[in-house]
């Protein structure tokens, strides 16, 4: 009988002191727009992406770029730049992945999380496959981020709020 408890206490602790990976980035993000409004209003389609990237400059502003690979330009109004956007470490891909049964919306960095630097920037396809350009590894943003070339862990993911149209990414 006391050897039954201690093997149960064993298997107990030793369950409990597993720890797993946290899917979720410790990089400073905050960023939020309306989905209602183009070119916001293409993430509201399942497996399509937009991407989001800080813009260096005197002017605070943010680059996106839609589905179709358009780039646009977003200058901050004084009341945005008052709320300190941040941008993960190298921006965010933000989409709805089709292998998500909930249409949840997803964000994820856009920085490689195998070389984790601001330098190493994915490239997006029309097959919403992300390149690392330093590594080369190829991860499927629809099948939740992960690597399907090459060799690393998933994609670093942020939380995402909704309220209403208005979706807001941070941790």
């Amino acid at each position: 009988m006391k050897k039954n408890i201690l093997t149960l206490i064993l298997i107990t602790l030793t369950l409990t002191s597993c720890e797993t990976e946290s899917p979720y980035s410790g990089y400073a993000v905050y960023f939020t727009c309306d989905a209602a409004f183009s070119p916001y209003n293409q993430i509201n389609n399942l497996g399509e992406f937009i991407t989001v990237r800080r813009r260096q400059g005197s002017t605070p502003s943010y680059e996106l770029t839609d589905v179709l690979g358009n780039k646009h330009i977003h200058q901050l109004t004084e009341a945005e730049a008052r709320q300190q956007f941040y941008y993960g470490l190298g921006g965010l891909i933000i989409g709805r992945p089709i292998s998500d049964s909930n249409g949840s919306i997803y964000a994820y960095d856009l920085a490689c999380p195998n070389c984790d630097s601001q330098r190493h920037r994915l490239s997006i396809d029309h097959l919403w496959r992300a390149t690392c350009p330093n590594c080369a590894t190829v991860f499927d943003l629809n099948l939740g981020g992960i690597p399907i070339e090459g060799k690393s862990r998933v994609l670093w993911r942020y939380r995402v709020f909704t309220t209403g149209s208005i979706v807001t990414v941070h941790n």
